[in-house]
């Protein structure tokens, strides 16, 4: 069974304005709903390490950055306590109870857009992390976790200088790899219709077709797939995030309003085109 706990991580420093707005969006949709909230931070992503994990430790503070602490620390926390993970930038449009079986002991993931993995990584079949969820201890979660010390110990700490190390890449890699592929692939999930989790492509990717039809549906706050959720790709780890400490929302407008103006000011060249496109 997959417990009704939504896990999201960030720093120890305060949660910038915007991700707090999309996060009080989600909490309001579904507290009513028997859904659980908990945000980790740093601190207590170390302490679950030291009292638990220890083995970790050294590796967790090797990553160089968020991203990559971000992407062990996940896993980690859904095969401690089962649940569902959802990155800050995700707004949840409907309760998610229809999308996966909360009764089942299953590894639920989906793909990232075809589109967008197709230019990228030249497939269309790219698992994405930013959406998860789990029973505790399941067995293709216990794979990806104590996998990540082997990679360590063969390949040695300077896999960091690697972006993508224990993301979407790994998880691909995990379940379709290995001796042992056809047992855990009883405890997964695969959500083959992605556009019910992310419906847009990464918006500064001006040169895919799609591009001027999702910054219209990020502008309009419609999307034709009728998704569950929305995941803006905002990539706080890079270039939005100076961007991230200064926007302040306009609560006189809807969350919708004010994705789109944070990312007409923070891809503008782009953003110009696509409303002349459109």
């Amino acid at each position: 069974m997959i417990p009704k706990i939504i896990h999201q991580t960030w720093s120890d420093n305060p949660l910038p304005q915007i991700l707090k707005y999309i996060r009080e969006e989600n909490i309001k949709l579904l507290k009513d709903k028997g859904y659980e909230f908990i945000l980790w931070t740093d601190e207590m992503i170390i302490k679950l390490i030291n009292e638990h994990y220890p083995n970790f430790y050294k590796i967790y503070n090797s990553a160089i950055t968020g991203v990559q602490r971000g992407d062990i620390a996940r896993i980690m926390i859904l095969y401690h306590y089962g649940g569902v993970y959802i990155d800050l930038d995700i707004l949840i449009l409907k309760d998610i109870d229809t999308l996966i079986d909360f009764s089942k002991d299953k590894f639920n993931i989906s793909f990232e857009p075809a589109e967008q993995t197709k230019l990228i990584y030249n497939t269309d079949m790219y698992l994405c992390n930013a959406f998860f969820a789990a029973n505790k201890n399941n067995r293709f979660l216990h794979k990806l976790l104590y996998s990540i010390p082997e990679c360590i110990d063969k390949r040695g700490i300077n896999i960091f200088s690697k972006f993508d190390i224990f993301g979407g890449g790994y998880i691909m890699d995990k379940y379709t790899n290995g001796n042992d592929v056809d047992i855990f692939k009883e405890h997964v999930n695969i959500i083959f219709d992605r556009e019910l989790i992310y419906p847009i492509n990464d918006l500064k990717l001006d040169n895919l077709i799609t591009c001027a039809g999702d910054w219209n549906s990020v502008k309009k706050g419609k999307y034709p797939s009728n998704p569950y959720m929305i995941h803006y790709w905002i990539h706080g780890d890079f270039e939005s995030k100076k961007m991230l400490n200064v926007f302040k929302p306009d609560i006189n407008h809807d969350i919708h309003h004010n994705m789109y103006i944070f990312f007409n000011i923070l891809y503008n060249d782009i953003a110009k085109k696509m409303i002349v496109s459109q």
